[in-house]
């Protein structure tokens, strides 16, 4: 009687631990991933009217870049070393890639790169980066202030000279631009400390 009574006790016991232990149910599946962006051919509609036709014009047909630490010399730059008219190229980067090229329309195509509704003009613009493309004859300066997160464009002349265009505020995508810049010029240490 002593055993029947102990198995009976010890059946239950053991049925509810089994029962503790069972796995729990299985997660459901992770979401997959959004798809990437779409990729833009040309800039959005806001963006064209802030750059200007002929930035848009430049900017569609450009063959080839070099990116450039550039600076404020302060009084006027030797002209071998000018861009942007009051500027000056300090140290010379990469010669962008087919693949930058399109990494570089894309963030300047997308409207949500900009704040197109701020007044770029409010900051003392002094460019840390440069971009100088050509698109045949022609030529687009792309100059960059991290510290006022605004884009200048400058479209170049016959001669050397560079006519000032569309001043824009980049704040959205100043993050992917800076590290852009920095995969530009690697061995650059002021470019390298931006922040």
């Amino acid at each position: 009687m002593r055993r029947v009574l102990l198995v009976a006790l010890l059946v239950p016991a053991l049925a509810l631990a089994a029962a503790k232990k069972k796995p729990p149910p299985a997660a459901p599946p992770a979401k997959p991933p959004p798809p990437p962006p779409a990729e833009l051919t040309e800039p959005a509609e806001k963006v064209s009217e802030a750059f200007g036709e002929k930035v848009t014009s430049l900017l569609k047909g450009l063959e080839g870049a070099t990116a450039w630490r550039v600076s404020d010399p302060g009084q006027r730059p030797a002209p071998d070393r000018v861009i942007g008219s009051d500027f000056q190229r300090e140290v010379k980067g990469k010669d962008l890639s087919n693949e930058d090229l399109k990494k570089l329309r894309q963030l300047l195509y997308d409207e949500k790169s900009f704040r197109l509704s701020q007044n770029a003009a409010s900051c003392n613009f002094t460019p840390d980066v440069a971009f100088d493309a050509h698109s045949g004859i022609d030529s687009l300066q792309i100059l960059v202030s991290f510290k006022c997160s605004t884009l200048m464009f400058f479209t170049g002349k016959p001669g050397g000279r560079s006519l000032p265009g569309a001043a824009v505020d980049f704040k959205p995508a100043r993050k992917q631009l800076l590290t852009f810049a920095k995969e530009l010029l690697p061995q650059d240490g002021p470019t390298q400390a931006l922040k």
